[in-house]
């Protein structure tokens, strides 16, 4: 009797070892199901995309209020999904907006991330922040 519970206690921590393993490995993925209920799919860029070509035609290029609204608008948008400043999301944001637009772009970044959080939310925008620089 003694060495069947023994078997039976290895086959079920063998079970659960297994998943605690899968929970580990489902957590370093990012923690999302890809299809499977709500999530999934490819998550919005972070940071400027500079003008795209329309109707194949040449790519439209991004004056510089573009971009900084642009780094503006999505640090505030980041922001309300509960993602800290530490997370890689904020850095990329960050560093691309100033790749992109210089260090008036990293601004614009945290001006917008700064907004978000601020007591007035509805008060701040984009066209409110350039007139004020």
């Amino acid at each position: 009797m003694g060495l069947v519970m023994k078997s039976v206690e290895a086959i079920f921590g063998g079970i659960l070892a297994l998943i605690v393993l899968g929970a580990a490995i489902f957590m370093v993925a990012g923690g999302q199901w890809g299809g499977i209920g709500g999530g999934g799919g490819t998550p919005p860029p972070t940071g400027p995309v500079i003008g795209a070509p329309v109707d194949g035609g040449p790519a439209i290029p991004a004056t510089g209020n573009d971009v900084l609204c642009q780094c503006f608008d999505q640090a505030f948008a980041l922001a309300g999904e509960n993602v800290g400043v530490m997370s890689s999301q904020y850095r990329t944001g960050f560093e691309s907006c100033r790749a992109v637009a210089g260090a008036r772009g990293g601004d614009a970044w945290t001006a917008g991330w700064n907004a978000r959080v601020s007591s007035k939310p509805f008060q701040a925008s984009c066209g409110a922040w350039l007139r004020r620089g």
